[in-house]
């Protein structure tokens, strides 16, 4: 089974397998989201879902603070969607 993940402000489309975090999806795409550890500690790759459903993942509680995760704010390293998702994110156009 797989998702569309569509990433804000580009309006760009990317299909992630089930299992497969939102940073692997994007990347495998070509669309570059900042990151840096890959482990969930340094909250370089966060980014915030604005529709649809997500598994957090391994994120530390200091890369991502509870009222980050109210706010539906996620590690990219971390993060699996369990449905089609919208998320805002900064991007690098250039590598």
């Amino acid at each position: 089974m797989s998702y569309q993940i569509t990433i804000e402000p580009l309006g760009h489309t990317v299909e992630a397998r089930e299992g497969q975090t939102i940073l692997d999806a994007c990347l495998r795409a070509g669309v570059w989201l900042p990151h840096a550890c890959c482990h969930g500690l340094c909250a370089t790759c966060k980014v915030r879902v604005l529709e649809g459903e997500f598994e957090l993942g391994a994120a530390s509680p200091f890369a991502l603070m509870d009222f980050e995760r109210e706010e539906r704010r996620v590690l990219a390293c971390c993060a699996t969607v369990q449905s089609d998702v919208t998320i805002e994110a900064d991007i690098d156009e250039d590598r």
